[in-house]
C-alpha cells in the first residue's frame, strides 16, 4: 500500500525501528526536493508512542537517510506518533484491528462506493480479502489490490 521508494526506506528502516520497540506506521516523501519527510511510529508493544522514542528513532533515521541515494537535498524530518486516525499500511497489521472502526478508500469503485466506513468484521488471508461492517448496515468485501487507504476511526478509549 505503499510506493515502490517509500516500500523500500520503511523495508530498510524497520529493523532500527524494531530494536527500539517501534514499528513504522506511515511514511511520507518530500513532493519535491525540499520539504518535510515524516516517519510516524507505533510501540510494538500494547503502549503508547512517547516523545522519547521518536527522539530515539530521529537521528538514526537521520544518519539513514543521509547515505541513500537520491536524498542530497534538504529535507525536515519528522518523526512521530500516527495519530488518532492511524493509517493501516501493512496487510499483516489488518487482524489486530478486528471489531474497529474505519475508512478505506477504493481504488475503484466497489458495489458502487469510492469507499466505506464501519467495522472491521473479518480478514481472509487466503482469499486476499477482508469484509467491513458499513455504518449504513451492508457488508463489503474488500480484496487486497482495491485498497487504496485504510485509516482507523478513532472512537475514544474502548
Amino acid at each position: 500500500m505503499w510506493g515502490v521508494r517509500e516500500k523500500a526506506l520503511v523495508d530498510q528502516l524497520e529493523p532500527v525501528a524494531r530494536s527500539l520497540g517501534l514499528t513504522i506506521v506511515e511514511l511520507e516523501l518530500p513532493h519535491n526536493t525540499g520539504g518535510i519527510l515524516r516517519i510516524f511510529v507505533d510501540a510494538l508493544e500494547d503502549r503508547k508512542v512517547t516523545v522519547d522514542d521518536c527522539a530515539a528513532l530521529s537521528p538514526v533515521a537521520s544518519s539513514f537517510l543521509d547515505t541513500q541515494e537520491g536524498f542530497d537535498f534538504r529535507y525536515y524530518l519528522e518523526v512521530s506518533s500516527p495519530g488518532l486516525d492511524r493509517p493501516v499500511r501493512r496487510w499483516a497489521d489488518l487482524p489486530r484491528f478486528a471489531g474497529k472502526r474505519m475508512q478505506v478508500a477504493f481504488s475503484e469503485k466497489i458495489d458502487g462506493r469510492k469507499k466505506v466506513i464501519g467495522i472491521l468484521v473479518s480478514v481472509d488471508d487466503a482469499a486476499d480479502s477482508f469484509t467491513i461492517q458499513a455504518d449504513d448496515g451492508a457488508a463489503v468485501t474488500v480484496r487486497r489490490g482495491m485498497v487504496k487507504r485504510i485509516n482507523l476511526i478513532w472512537e475514544g478509549d474502548k
